[in-house]
Parts: C-alpha cells; structure tokens; sequence
C-alpha cells in the first residue's frame, strides 16, 4: 500500500482508520488550497449493484482518502478490492474475473513515454498488471502534444512523470516505480528484474537492443509497436532462443549505436523495417528529414492504435494464450481500402397457408394422421391404408436423436398419429377398434405399430374433435398470465380419461416457477453440449433453407425482436463453446423461463409404464389434451427437457457425461413439482397459456403416406 509516496507522481493513501492519517486528513481538510472531492456513496451504491453481487466483506471493506500533490486535491474512494472491482466490472467477460485476478500480480515495464503513453494508459485501462514500470529520460515538449495524451500544463515535465501522474488518477491503487532519468547499461538489469513483459517505444538503438539483450539473459518476452502502418513486433524470449530483432540487424555494436542523431538512425531503421513495409508518406518524410522535416512523423490517432494493439498482445502473453515470436501489421488504410457493403439481410417470412383436408374419408383421415405433433417436428412415421386398416410405424427416414432416449418422444409421436386418425374416422362415420401392438425381437422404433380398422362406428365426443385436431399448432409465444378458464382443468382430465390416461395439472405460481428453473437449466444444458447443440440446431427451418418437409420454423419460435437477435448470438458455435468454457450461459434458458412464468397451467402426461407401447398411449393422451385446450381457445406449447425420457444414470451420460449429474436433480425435482406417480414415468409437458392460438404451419414431408389397395 502506497502511503507518502513520491510528490512528483505518486499519491499518498490515507486511513481513517489510523491515528497518523486522521491528523494528516484534517490537516489537509483544512488548508484551503486544497480541493476536496467525496463521491464514496456514488461508488458504494455502484459496487452494491454489480453483478453477481459482491461478497460481503468487500463491501464492508474499509475507503481511503487520497491526496494528489500536483493538483492539490483530496479524492474519497473505495478500498483497494471493491476500487479493482468495480472499475474493472465493465472488463467482464472479455476479461473473466478469475482472470482479472491472475493479471493483478503481473509487472510490466514500458520504456519510451512517447508512444509509449499510449501503452502504458492501455494496459492500466484494462487492468493488465498491478505494477507498471516506466521509463523515460526526456521532458515533454510541445511539438509531442500531437500523440501524447498530455495538457500544456505538464510541459517542461519528464514524459514519464507526466504518464505515471495521469495514470495515478486513474488508479491509485496501481504501483507505478517511474526512471526519469531514463535507462542505461547500469540500471537495465534492475528495470527488467522480476517484469514479466518488457514493452520497448523508446527512439535510442543503443538502448533498445540492451533491452533484448538483458531480456534474453532473464527470459523475458519484449513487444514492440511502430505506428507507421501498425507494425506489430513480438520476441518471446521467455520461449525462443533468437537473436534481438529477430536477427535484421545482424552483429551489432551497441557502442556504435548509442547517440545517433535521427537521421542516421534511418538506415537501421529501415533494415527492422524494411524499405518495402514503410508507407508511402513515410517513406517519402524520411527522404525530408533533416531537410524540410526535424524527425519523422508520427500522428496521434495511430499511436493510441499501436497502445491498443500493444495491449491485446501483452493481455495473450500474461494468460497463456497463444503468442508467437513474430510480426503483423494492423494497417487501417490497408483495411479501409477493402470496405465492403454489408450482406443484405431478408426478413423472414411467416408461411399460414394450410392444407386443406381432402374430402375423400380416406384420403381425410391420412392426412389428419400426418398433422400429428412429433419432436422438432421430424415426423418420424410411416403412414399406409391398406386391406382396410390404417397403420403408423417408424419410417425408413427415421433418425434417432440423442434427447430420444429409448425412441420414446418417436412413440409418443406414433401415439399423437393415431388419436389423430382415430378422431377423423369418428368424424368420416368410419370408425373401428385401434391396436398397438409391439413386436418381439424387433430393433426400436421398429417394435412397436399402432393401427384403426375403419369400420362404420360413431364417437360423437371424438367426432366433436376434429376440426379442433385440424387447427392444432404450437404456440410458442409468452403468454398474458392470465389463469386458465375455471371449466378447462376438468375438460383436461376428462380428454385424459378417455384415452385412460393420467395427468397433472398444474397453476400454482410456486411450482410453475421451479418448472421454470428446471426447463431453463435443461435449455442451457442443451445449448451448451456441442452433440447436443447440433441436433437443436439441424431442428430448425429457415425460411431460404429449402423444403424439407420437416423441422420448426424460425417464425413460430414466437420470438420478439430482443430474442430474435440474442438467437443469432446463441447459435454461433464460438459463442456457447467459450459460455461452456466460463460455466456460463444462463440466459440461455431464460425465453423459456419466461414463457413458463406467464403460463397458465402446464399438464403433466404420465406413461403408464416403460414399454414402447406405454409411450404410444400417452402420445394418444397428449394430444386429446391437447386438442382439448385448442377447442377451449387455450394456446400449447409441448416442452421436452433435454433429459425427459432418461430411466437411468447410464442414458444421462449418455446425453452428457459432464452435465449427468446436473440433469439427474433436475429430473428429481421436476418429478416432484409434478407429482409423479410412483408407478409412471413422465411422458410430456404441455405449456397452457392464455394466448390465441397460432395457426398450423409446420412443413409436412410428402413420403410418409401411402394408400394400397
């Protein structure tokens, strides 16, 4: 802790806490010339309200009071930690706070406040270090407020002070040792000792290849920037043995270096940089120097790009991340000469129109079959009318999913197929008995077929369905949160009961609002886990993608301009490896957290059993509910977490050996929210909102139904 430091640069930190600090603080409060500035509440209201929210001990750490000598002002602050904080808060999650910390141990020397001051203002910006070390022999001058970040005030002042007062007001906190007397063969040694990165911006040779060659001898790495067309230049000597420069200036005589005059430094400058790499103008300014020009030129604007380009270099050498010895070029002309106008982008289109269903009775319940729900609408069956009955089966196009544990969401599909087929034979007056019938030794899904006879049989209450079957959709928008019409709980047990099936249903905020929690955490799970990711993503149809009969539209996502754009962040693959990385990415879930808090109700299907055909029978449940809600106006949104249809700890790994744990207590509580029975297994979830319904528009294959004589 700095406490009476140097008055030229550095700022004395003062304790209330401690007897010869509270004499000094009245002593200074006291004394007119001294300006006084207290925004400590500002701060410590700006502390308690970042995110996660701090510790406690770090609020209540203790302020300080710190007095700058040259502006003969008094400043109120936050303690060291809540200061580093929250001044750092808005570096997150470029830099991770673990990361922070890391960085906050870390020394750098900066030798060279000219463009060097644009370095030094970046890394203490961004937090890089816990101690900066800065050279530099010269006083500022006017001609050097073309790049330097300075006012008149400080001219006739070592460049270096100038920077290290500057960067004190900015953080008082930071340790800045200053060599105003710039650097020579005696004191290079202690300068480098114990750095971790030596920037060099200095304009002496002599000087510049010491430097390296001090740090060669200690191992540490040297990064340079010239500013002329934003050459870049790394020596990882802390890896690579090579000679300074990279060798460009072969065997060198630091005798004969030391006190050149600017313009016969050119030809050594030339040699690192090469004639061909210069920019025109600076090119044709070097030819002036000494002539028409005193030095060469430099302009500020690049300068404070070579600080920033300094700063990303010297921020991938401190965290490990790859750095090679080596030179780039950060050239703005070079990058401004390729503009190019922007891709254009085409709204998306929202397609309504929906088949109408044909009038043969027949040709009318084949197509009722194939308007049946079914995972990211995959449309897993296979459809054929044949010697008078109607058969539903997995197709040959079938390709299991990973959430698809045990083909069980293709079952409860087979099972929506047939109640769909079984409510338009009721409508057409040609309705028989149904089967589902599993078959022995059969490969999954293929061991299971579902079928109605048509015959000449009435069911008035599944004849009444029919054209609520048709209209059926998804609706996945948030919905007003307005509770479920007082008839709807008993139109769902009885469409249910039926099909002797059982469901909960459930509208109490508190456990709609763990569903939430649970479902929100299952989506961040899914998005997170690449195998898991790409077949969300392969779900999806985007209206240029093609026809491929299959998939959810991007449009009925229900997704408002806010979602819309997050969703284009969220489906870049860098995006949710990097929140996979930080363990991160919960608002992932919250769309879905969202749409489970405005519900209405959620209904609860249970399985009866294990067995495929226990799944069959519940898909007949789900989708009577369903159509149940639709006749009652009430909009459904089927959700399936990522870990519904697992029986045990082996088929979690088998989702995600990482995240098994996670998802086995998201199953358990789930399972009590919704009060499973202990006999059943839970089959699907239906989101119950207060919403208009949406109209059909999910893409049908046209190769799943055939009609044999």
């Amino acid at each position: 802790m700095i406490r009476g430091g140097s008055p030229q640069w550095q700022p004395t930190i003062l304790e209330e806490c401690k007897a010869e600090d509270v004499a000094e603080l009245d002593r200074l409060r006291s004394d007119r010339t001294v300006t006084v500035a207290d925004r400590l509440p500002d701060q410590q209201r700006a502390l308690r309200e970042v995110l996660p929210s701090p510790a406690a001990d770090l609020l209540g750490e203790p302020a300080r009071w710190v007095y700058f000598p040259w502006r003969h002002t008094l400043v109120h602050i936050l303690g060291p930690r809540g200061f580093r904080r929250l001044r750092l808060d808005r570096n997150r999650n470029k830099l991770t706070a673990r990361e922070q910390e890391r960085l906050a141990g870390r020394k750098i020397g900066v030798v060279g406040l000219s463009v060097g001051s644009a370095v030094a203002q970046a890394l203490a910006l961004e937090g890089l270090c816990g101690e900066l070390r800065l050279a530099d022999l010269d006083s500022l001058e006017l001609s050097n407020l073309n790049r330097i970040s300075a006012s008149v005030v400080d001219l006739g002042v070592n460049k270096a002070i100038v920077a290290a007062r500057r960067l004190s007001e900015l953080d008082p906190y930071l340790s800045m040792p200053v060599w105003p007397e710039g650097l020579g063969p005696d004191t290079i040694g202690t300068f480098i000792d114990g750095l971790d990165v030596v920037v060099d911006e200095c304009d002496s040779l002599d000087v510049k290849v010491l430097l390296r060659l001090e740090a060669a001898r200690r191992g540490v790495p040297v990064v340079m920037e010239t500013s002329d067309r934003g050459l870049i230049d790394v020596e990882r000597f802390d890896i690579d043995a090579t000679p300074p420069f990279h060798g460009l200036l072969g065997d060198i005589d630091v005798a004969q270096l030391a006190g050149l005059t600017d313009r016969e430094k050119i030809p050594f400058a030339l040699r690192l940089l090469g004639p061909e790499g210069i920019s025109t103008r600076m090119a044709a300014s070097l030819l002036e120097v000494n002539r028409t020009l005193t030095t060469w030129p430099q302009l500020g604007s690049e300068v404070m790009l070579g600080g920033a380009t300094v700063a990303a270099v010297v921020r991938r050498l401190l965290l490990g991340k790859p750095m090679p010895s080596g030179r780039a070029r950060i050239d703005l002309d070079a990058i401004l000469d390729g503009l190019l106008p922007p891709e254009s982008t085409v709204p998306l289109s929202v397609e309504t129109t929906v088949q109408r269903a044909p009038e043969d009775p027949i040709d009318a319940v084949l197509h009722a079959a194939s308007r049946a729900p079914s995972g990211g609408n995959s449309q897993p069956w296979s459809i054929t009318v044949e010697s008078g009955e109607l058969r539903i089966e997995a197709g040959s196009h079938f390709v299991r999913t990973g959430i698809d544990i045990r083909c069980r969401g293709t079952y409860l599909a087979i099972g929506a197929a047939l109640q769909n087929a079984r409510i338009a034979a009721a409508a057409h007056g040609m309705l028989g008995p149904f089967r589902v019938q599993e078959r022995a030794g059969a490969v999954p899904p293929n061991d299971v077929v579902a079928a109605v006879r048509f015959g000449a049989g009435a069911d008035p209450e599944l004849a009444d369905c029919y054209e609520a079957m048709l209209s059926r959709a998804t609706t996945r928008h948030v919905g007003n949160g307005a509770p479920l019409p007082g008839s709807a709980p008993d139109a769902f047990h009885r469409a249910a009961r039926l099909q002797e099936g059982r469901i909960r249903v459930i509208t109490d905020v508190v456990r709609l609002d763990r569903i939430a929690d649970v479902l929100a955490e299952a989506d961040r799970i899914r998005y997170l886990e690449p195998a898991l990711r790409r077949e969300m993503l392969g779900e999806l149809r985007w209206p240029s993608g093609g026809g491929s009969g299959t998939g959810i539209d991007v449009t009925s996502l229900g997704l408002d301009e806010a979602e819309t754009v997050m969703l284009e962040l969220a489906l870049r693959e860098d995006v949710l490896d990097q929140l996979g990385e930080w363990d991160l990415g919960h608002a992932l879930g919250r769309p879905t957290a969202d749409r489970v808090r405005a519900s209405a109700a959620f209904v609860a299907v249970f399985a009866e059993g294990p067995r495929p055909s226990d799944y069959v029978r519940a898909g007949m449940v789900a989708e009577n509910v369903w159509v149940a809600a639709q006749s009652l106006e009430l909009a459904v949104q089927p959700m399936t977490p990522v870990f519904l249809y697992a029986e045990d700890g082996a088929d979690l790994t088998a989702l995600s050996a990482a995240q098994a744990d996670s998802m086995d207590k998201l199953q358990a509580v789930l399972d009590d929210v919704v009060e499973k029975p202990s006999d059943c297994r839970l089959a699907t979830l239906l989101r119950i909102t207060r919403a208009r319904p949406e109209r059909p528009r999910s893409a049908r294959r046209s190769d799943t139904l055939r009609t044999r004589p």
